[in-house]
């Protein structure tokens, strides 16, 4: 990471780079971020403290550019297990849209008889 500011103003920008070496001297570029004045305070917090964070990323077995720079290890549930449960959980959530399906639902009344309804009108008129 790398900031930047200038003497005469208040202005200021932070540059953050991940690059491996070529092996040639040179670097190849993976990603970069910029950020601004502009930028609000916490965001730039909350990404240096991404950035340090001590704590493994979860990636798909042979997902990691320059795999040999990295050890992974399987940890928690794979394969067939994370499809049950992807399935299980569609089924809670489908089974909680129903029910808030049926919940939400207008409950009928049952209908006077027009003929009960005028008599009773007749009668308050009396």
């Amino acid at each position: 990471m790398e900031r930047s500011a200038t003497l005469t103003s208040d202005y200021f920008s932070w540059k953050a780079e991940v690059a491996l070496p070529t092996g040639l001297g040179g670097h190849h570029r993976l990603w970069h971020g910029y950020f601004d004045d502009r930028t609000p305070r916490h965001l730039l917090a909350g990404f240096a403290a991404a950035l340090v964070d001590p704590t493994p990323v979860s990636r798909g077995r042979c997902d990691v550019p320059h795999s040999h720079l990295v050890t992974q290890l399987e940890r928690g549930a794979q394969g067939e297990q994370l499809a049950a449960a992807h399935e299980a959980r569609l089924k809670a959530s489908r089974a909680a849209a129903r029910k808030a399906r049926r919940s939400a639902a207008p409950t009928a009344r049952p209908a006077s008889a027009p003929d009960a309804e005028a008599s009773r009108s007749a009668a308050r008129s009396r």
